[in-house]
C-alpha cells in the first residue's frame, strides 16, 4: 500500500477523470432516454402522439437538469465495479432533485403547456432502473457477484473509516457483510493510501483521499459522533510503514485503531498486533511443498508443547500424517497440546509422549516403538538469562539433546531430521547462542555419516509471541501499567511470526528430503530489515492507548549479560543463495576444520555430561571461535 510514483499517479488521475466523464455522459443520456420514453408511454394511451416540440423540449430540459444535479450529487464519482444497493439512495435523491429543477425551467419556457405531468411518475422509475441496473450489472460481472452488489449498510453499527487499497476495501466490506448479514460498522469514509481514487466511491462510500486526509476526516467525524471513531485497517498483509503512520495518527487524534479480519472467524474488530509492525509483509503460508514430507508418514516432533513445536504439530496435522508423536519434557505443555489435539484433530493418529531429549535411553525407546520417518527437533532451552546462569543445563539440552536426537534418527532409519537454530548462534555472545552454534556444527558434521538420514538446520530470529520473548513481556508490562523495560535504546532484532517460523522448518525439511545434495544444508528466512526494539516498545504503547513520551513509560535497563545490541543472520564468512522456495535462503561458505570441530564438540559434550558448567562454557567459547582455515591468520 505504498504511494505510487508521481508519473503513475498522473496516469491514474487521467484515467480516473476520463472514467468520470464517461459516467457523466452515460447518466445524461439515460436521463434523456428516460424522459423521452416516459412522454411516449404517457401519450400511448391517447389517440394523438405528443407534439414534436413538447417532446424535444421535455427531453432537452430534463437533460439540462440532470447535468446540473447529477454532478452535485456525485453520481459520476462512484466506481461501478464497487456499486452496492447503498448507492440507490443517492441515485433516488438525485433523480428527485433533477425533476424539481426540471419543472420550473420547463414552466418558464412553455408554462408546461402540452406536457403531461404524469410523465414524471413514469420517468422516475425508468431512470432509476437504468442508472442502478447498469451499475449493479457491472459490479456483479466485475467483482462482487449479485449478492454482494445487493448488500445494504446497517446504520446501527459503530462508525469507522476504512484504510486499504481499493480491492482490500471492497473485499473487507463484502466479506464482513457476507459473514454478519451487513457490514459490522457504519463506514463514513474510505482512505486509499495511493490516493488514486480520491473523489470516487466504493459501494456508495466516498474515498476521502490518501493518509494525509485521515486526520481531518477523523476530526469531522468525532465532532458529530458520540464515541471516538475507529480506524479500521483492511487487508491481510498491511504495509509496515502504513501501519506506523496509522499508529501516529490514531495516537494524535484519539481514534481507535483496529484490523478488519473478516475471514478468520475472529471478531470484526481486533487489535493491531505485533506481527503487523514487521518491516516487511509476513511470508504467506504455503504448505504444498511440505505435503509430500508429511502425508502418510510418521512424524516425531520434539518440544511439541512449545511455541514452535506446537505450531509445527498443528501444521503437520493438516497434511495427512500416518501418525504424529508429540514429545516434550514439560508435563504442562504436553498436556495442553494433547488436549488441543483431542478437540481439533481427533481424525488423525497421535501420541503424546513425556520425555527429555537429554535422556538417550528414553529417546531410543520411543524411536524403537514409533519408527518415525520425519523428525522435527524443536526442543531447546532458549532463554538467554537462564542459560547464562545454568550453562551446563543449556549445553545438556541444546547440544547433548541434539546429539541424541540426530543419532537416534540415523540409527532407526528416519529419512530426515530438521534442527531449529537461532540467529544468536552467529558470533554468539552468550551461552544460549553458543550451545545452538555447537548444535549447528554437530548436525552438519553428522549429516554425511548416514546419507539415508538427511539432516538440515534452520536458523531464524525472534519469534513473535513465543514464551519469554520481548513482545509478550512488553504486553504484560503495559497491561499492568508498569514501565516497558528496554535493554538498550539502539538494540535491534529480526522478527518473524510463529507461522512463518514453522512453515520455514517444514519447507527446509521437505527440500532437504527431496534432494540428496542438500544433506547438511543450513537455511535462513529473508526477514527484511531488523526491527528497533525501542520503536517496537513505543508502537505497542500507542496501540494500547499509552503515551510513550510520558514520564516512566519506558525504562532503559541496560544489556543483559551475554546480550548483543544487534543480531546477524549469517557469519561474515558465510553467504546466502536463493532456493526454490520463495523467501528461503540456503547458507553457503567455506567449511570448518572437521577435526577441530570434532575435538571441540567432544570437549563440550564431555564437560556438559559430567555437569561441569564452567568447563562447558570454556569449551563452547573455544568451539565458537573456530573459523575456516582460509580466514585464519
Amino acid at each position: 500500500m505504498s504511494k505510487p510514483p508521481s508519473r503513475a499517479r498522473g496516469a491514474t488521475s487521467i484515467r480516473s477523470q476520463m472514467s468520470m466523464v464517461a459516467v457523466a455522459l452515460f447518466d445524461l443520456t439515460a436521463g434523456a432516454v428516460a424522459m423521452w420514453a416516459a412522454v411516449l408511454l404517457r401519450y400511448r394511451f391517447e389517440p394523438s402522439a405528443p407534439p414534436d416540440d413538447i417532446l424535444l423540449q421535455s427531453v432537452a430540459v430534463f437533460a439540462l437538469a440532470c447535468a446540473i444535479i447529477f454532478p452535485i450529487e456525485g453520481l459520476h464519482r462512484g466506481l461501478w465495479r464497487y456499486t452496492a444497493l447503498n448507492d440507490a439512495a443517492r441515485i433516488v435523491r438525485a433523480i428527485v432533485l433533477a425533476n424539481l429543477v426540471f419543472l420550473p425551467i420547463l414552466f418558464l419556457i412553455n408554462r408546461l403547456d402540452g406536457f403531461p405531468r404524469t410523465s414524471i411518475l413514469l420517468e422516475m422509475p425508468i431512470l432509476l432502473f437504468i442508472l442502478l441496473a447498469a451499475r449493479l450489472s457491472v459490479a456483479a460481472l466485475r467483482t462482487q457477484g449479485l449478492r454482494g452488489a445487493l448488500q445494504i449498510e446497517d446504520r446501527s453499527k459503530p462508525t469507522a473509516i476504512l484504510v486499504g487499497s481499493a480491492l482490500e476495501l471492497d473485499d473487507a466490506l463484502r466479506e464482513l457483510g457476507r459473514r454478519n448479514g451487513s457490514v459490522p460498522f457504519r463506514t463514513k469514509g474510505l482512505i486509499e493510501p495511493g490516493a488514486s481514487l480520491t473523489g470516487h466511491a466504493i459501494r456508495g462510500i466516498p474515498v476521502l483521499g490518501g493518509l494525509e486526509a485521515l486526520p481531518a476526516a477523523l476530526k469531522r467525524l468525532s465532532e458529530v459522533e458520540k464515541d471516538a471513531p475507529r480506524v479500521v485497517l483492511a487487508g491481510a498483509h498491511p504495509d509496515a510503514e502504513t501501519v506506523n503512520q496509522l499508529i501516529r495518527i490514531a495516537s494524535r487524534t484519539g481514534a481507535k485503531l483496529s484490523r478488519a479480519r473478516p475471514t478468520d472467524g475472529r471478531d470484526a474488530f481486533s487489535p493491531v498486533e505485533a506481527a503487523d509492525l514487521l518491516n516487511r509483509p509476513p511470508r504467506a503460508p504455503n504448505l504444498s511443498p511440505a505435503r509430500p514430507l508429511i502425508e502418510g508418514r510418521r512424524v516425531l516432533i520434539t518440544g511439541a508443547g512449545g511455541t514452535i513445536g506446537s505450531q509445527l504439530s498443528r501444521l503437520a496435522a493438516t497434511l495427512g500424517p500416518e501418525k504424529l508423536i508429540l514429545f516434550d519434557a514439560s508435563e504442562a505443555n504436553l498436556y495442553e497440546i494433547d488436549l488441543e489435539f483431542a478437540k481439533r484433530y481427533s481424525g488423525i493418529a497421535w501420541r503424546a509422549v513425556l520425555g527429555d531429549v537429554r535422556d538417550r535411553d528414553r529417546l531410543d525407546q520411543v524411536f524403537r516403538e514409533e519408527r518415525p520417518d520425519v523428525v522435527l527437533h524443536a526442543a531447546a532451552l532458549k532463554h538467554v538469562p537462564m542459560s547464562e546462569r545454568n550453562p551446563g543445563e543449556a549445553a545438556r539440552t541444546n547440544i547433548i539433546g541434539t546429539v541424541n536426537t540426530i543419532e537416534m534418527s540415523q540409527q532407526h532409519g528416519a529419512s530426515v531430521v530438521a534442527l531449529i537454530s537461532t540467529d544468536k548462534a552467529v558470533n554468539p555472545g552468550n551461552v544460549m547462542g553458543a550451545t545452538k552454534r555447537a548444535a549447528e556444527l554437530y548436525a552438519r558434521a553428522a549429516a554425511p555419516r548416514s546419507p539415508a538420514t538427511r539432516v538440515c538446520v534452520v536458523r531464524f530470529g525472534n519469534v513473535l509471541g513465543s514464551t519469554g520473548s520481548v513482545v509478550p513481556l512488553f504486553e504484560r508490562q503495559i497491561e499492568a501499567g508498569e514501565p516497558v523495560t528496554v535493554t538498550d535504546a539502539e538494540a535491534t532484532r529480526y522478527f518473524m511470526t510463529v507461522e512463518e517460523a514453522s512453515g520455514l522448518v517444514l519447507d527446509a525439511a521437505a527440500q532437504t528430503a527431496a534432494d540428496p545434495a542438500l544433506n547438511g544444508a543450513l537455511y535462513v528466512l529473508d526477514m527484511g530489515r531488523p526491527v528497533s526494539i525501542m520503536r517496537l516498545a513505543r508502537q505497542l504503547l500507542r496501540l494500547r492507548g499509552r503515551d510513550p513520551d510520558a514520564p516512566g513509560a519506558i525504562r532503559v535497563v541496560g544489556l543483559r549479560p551475554g546480550e548483543k545490541r544487534h543480531e546477524n543472520l549469517v557469519y561474515d564468512f558465510e553467504s546466502t543463495i536463493e532456493t526454490s522456495i520463495d523467501g528461503v535462503w540456503a547458507v553457503t561458505g567455506p567449511d570448518l576444520d572437521p577435526a577441530a570441530v570434532s575435538a571441540g564438540l567432544d570437549a563440550v559434550v564431555s564437560a556438559a555430561g559430567s555437569g561441569d558448567g564452567a568447563g562447558a562454557s570454556a569449551a563452547l567459547e573455544m568451539l565458537c571461535k573456530l573459523r575456516p582455515s582460509t580466514l585464519e591468520d
